[in-house]
């Protein structure tokens, strides 16, 4: 089974995994007031975003939201905590399959109950759920036109519209609706260059937990013979390859930065495939390079906002994928190339 790559029952994971939503929340949620949290008084509207990333980061919550995406409604149902304890959370969709993700400080594990496979990988709390919150707002501030766009009411609650606009054509456009009262995000629109939402997740209740250490989350569930165990990790994280050089990029949209590179072992296959993480701060795509395989088809394909480029280099395949228009995946594939010298 091929790391993190598209096809068969994996392009479920792709959805969830592959999403742009951080979750480093350092604080805990104590009797309604959470420690430092910066309140949007002068109405900005990068004071808002500020202080529902850092709602959403620190609070400990449960909920039930609603995601549309590819012309699909799904119903899932959220429980974050955060306490002296650690992090965990877990996510569980209410309607068809009980696909489930739950993630912790260490592992980031995805159940299929209908095909019985279970993946395990490393938590990156860059990369979770459906529900997307930026993290530098000032240097997104570089690329994007952050601008206030009203008062609404969502799940019962008053909320204040904040509208993310991207400055070129290699990001999507977001926008959120945020709780007054406690800067959580009760609803975000994720909108393409013709201004349709390609992708909307909405709260329809969301309540904060005073008692974290008493929710339970079992962070890599027990499963019996029928299921398959899939595990792109052993301990701690010792595929860094940060100094092999051969494999390198030029040439890449503004504002994209690297962010992680990994090594891993494929052991169907025995052979290593590369991932490349990038992002912008608010949008994220992921490079991989492998062996050649037939099983991948050559060029564009999407699945709702995610988009993915796939190609050939020498013997290698080389295949971009990401929350971002098709021209930043198809640029940043036709940037790698490898470099003999190293």
């Amino acid at each position: 089974m091929q790391a993190l790559i598209p096809s068969s029952d994996l392009a479920l994971m792709m959805r969830y995994v592959i999403k742009l939503s951080t979750f480093p929340r350092i604080l805990l949620f104590v009797a309604g007031v959470v420690p430092g949290l910066v309140l949007a008084g002068n109405n900005s509207a990068v004071e808002w975003i500020q202080s529902m990333s850092e709602a959403m980061r620190n609070l400990s919550y449960r909920g039930n939201f609603v995601y549309m995406h590819e012309n699909q409604l799904e119903s899932m149902s959220i429980t974050h905590t955060r306490s002296e304890s650690g992090e965990k959370e877990r996510l569980l969709s209410l309607n068809g399959e009980a696909r489930e993700v739950i993630r912790d400080d260490e592992n980031l594990t995805c159940i299929w109950p209908a095909s019985r496979k279970v993946v395990v990988d490393f938590s990156r709390k860059k990369n979770f759920s459906p529900i997307f919150i930026p993290d530098n707002i000032e240097k997104i501030s570089q690329l994007y036109s952050l601008e206030m766009a009203g008062k609404d009411r969502i799940a019962g609650q008053q909320v204040t519209v904040v509208q993310i606009k991207p400055k070129d054509q290699y990001r999507y456009g977001l926008k959120f609706w945020i709780n007054r009262e406690n800067h959580l995000m009760m609803k975000s629109n994720l909108i393409n260059d013709k201004n349709q939402v390609v992708e909307q997740v909405m709260f329809t209740n969301l309540e904060l937990l005073k008692n974290p250490d008493q929710v339970e989350i079992n962070s890599v569930p027990s499963i019996d013979e029928n299921y398959t165990l899939v595990r792109f990790h052993s301990g701690a994280n010792s595929g860094q390859v940060s100094s092999d050089a051969s494999w390198q990029i030029r040439d890449i949209p503004t504002g994209f930065r690297q962010e992680s590179i990994l090594k891993r072992h494929d052991l169907a296959t025995n052979q290593y495939i590369y991932q490349m993480v990038y992002t912008d701060g608010l949008a994220s795509l992921s490079i991989f390079i492998e062996k050649q395989s037939s099983q991948l088809k050559l060029g564009k394909t999407s699945m709702g906002a995610v988009n993915a480029y796939i190609r050939h280099l020498n013997e290698y395949m080389v295949t971009a994928i990401g929350e971002v228009p098709e021209i930043t995946v198809k640029s940043m594939a036709e940037a790698i190339f490898h470099n003999s010298a190293n």
